[in-house]
């Protein structure tokens, strides 16, 4: 197997010689512009890497994914589109998928023809996953699906979606719950994006009305779907975390640049920096456990929560100390208070906002801390 280093080194020499695209505001032309980045990556062997061989990945380790990640983020070079898929649902086919599964679906995820969205928060649940109402009955080869979810990303623009259902209504809340891959053009399903305070409509509702799922895009066994979908968080929350570290870095580094360039260092902008630098350390110390969990391939545990909750401290206190240095400027379109690009770091600042919420809100990571690591009684 190729060496870290071997790799890291043709990892940089590739994104060099390719050269990363330049991603527009526009929300649809973001869109195509990073599909197309995908399928560059796909074509190039460069995604799931550690997938297996057998799903159409490259069979390395998670190391090896590792340091992709990282000379990505390092030359200012995008996240393909499907990082849903990538970073999420496609670990958890590859592991419970049946054979057919993982040939039909993972290479299509991997080269971005199909995009994948992720099912599981509904309106009425809010963060308590285990409360969804959404219905699966079985009827002759098909399952037939009723409900809502919301929060579902890319949920207008996805081919498939990895979708939680309650199974069995009669026991307890965990153990009623299948998952289930579903065709996003069947009959009976609409999604609807919901603006953002950044201006961004990645975020959908999607209704679910009496849709027929096959029986065979059932992941795992019936009502087993609350062990995958603890796979499924696992994944997001870990892999999450190392890649928004090394995002945060080069965004830190970048403001800085731009404050050196403008010429300045006076003792406010040092105090700010110097606040998003310690963060940055916390958050850099508690990544270096996140690595060894995920390169071991430990599987899901409590401490995916500490990852989450560090990181949202974290992302939002870097991204609230740049912003605080553009003062009333930040709202202005093309300003540069400081040297510091408003349009960049306000959106940044408030995109931030949503880090306690998406991936598993605060409150139920703190729960899950409480619980499962400290042995608090519940309530």
């Amino acid at each position: 197997m190729e060496s870290l280093e071997d790799f890291r080194a043709r990892a940089r020499a590739w994104l060099a010689a390719t050269g990363a695209p330049e991603v527009p505001s526009d929300p649809d032309a973001r869109f195509a512009v990073l599909s197309r980045w995908q399928k560059t990556l796909s074509d190039a062997g460069w995604l799931g890497l550690a997938w297996s061989r057998e799903a159409g990945g490259g069979g390395l380790t998670h190391a090896h994914q590792l340091v992709f990640v990282e000379e990505l983020v390092r030359a200012r070079a995008p996240q393909p589109v499907g990082l849903i898929g990538l970073e999420v649902v496609g670990p958890s086919i590859d592991r419970y998928g049946t054979d057919r599964q993982r040939r039909e679906l993972l290479p299509r995820m991997l080269s971005g023809e199909d995009i994948w969205c992720q099912g599981f928060s509904e309106p009425d649940a809010g963060s308590d996953l285990a409360s969804l109402r959404t219905r699966a009955v079985a009827d002759g080869e098909d399952y037939v699906v009723s409900g809502q979810k919301i929060w579902t990303s890319w949920a207008h623009e996805a081919q498939w979606c990895a979708l939680l259902v309650r199974t069995d209504p009669t026991v307890r809340k965990q153990a009623g719950i299948s998952y289930l891959l579903v065709d996003m053009t069947s009959p009976g399903i609409a999604a609807r994006p919901i603006r953002q305070m950044t201006g961004d409509r990645e975020f959908c509702e999607v209704f679910l009305d009496e849709v027929r799922v096959p029986r065979r895009n059932l992941l795992g066994d019936e009502n087993d779907g609350w062990t995958i979908a603890t796979h499924t968080l696992g994944s997001e929350r870990g892999a999450a975390t190392l890649r928004r570290r090394v995002e945060l870095e080069v965004a830190l580094e970048d403001a800085v640049g731009e404050l050196r360039a403008h010429g300045v260092a006076g003792a406010r902008a040092r105090a700010a920096v110097g606040r998003a630098q310690v963060a940055m350390r916390v958050l850099d110390a508690q990544t270096r456990q996140t690595t060894a969990r995920l390169v071991a391939d430990a599987g899901p545990t409590p401490l995916d929560s500490v990852d989450k909750l560090v990181l949202n401290d974290v992302e939002q206190t870097v991204f609230a100390e740049i912003a605080g240095l553009l003062g009333a400027l930040r709202a202005v379109p093309g300003a540069r208070p400081g040297g510091l690009r408003s349009d960049r770091w306000a959106r940044e600042h408030l995109y931030s906002r949503a880090a306690s919420i998406y991936g598993g809100s605060a409150q139920i990571q703190r729960t899950i801390v409480a619980e499962r690591l400290l042995g608090l009684p519940r309530g």
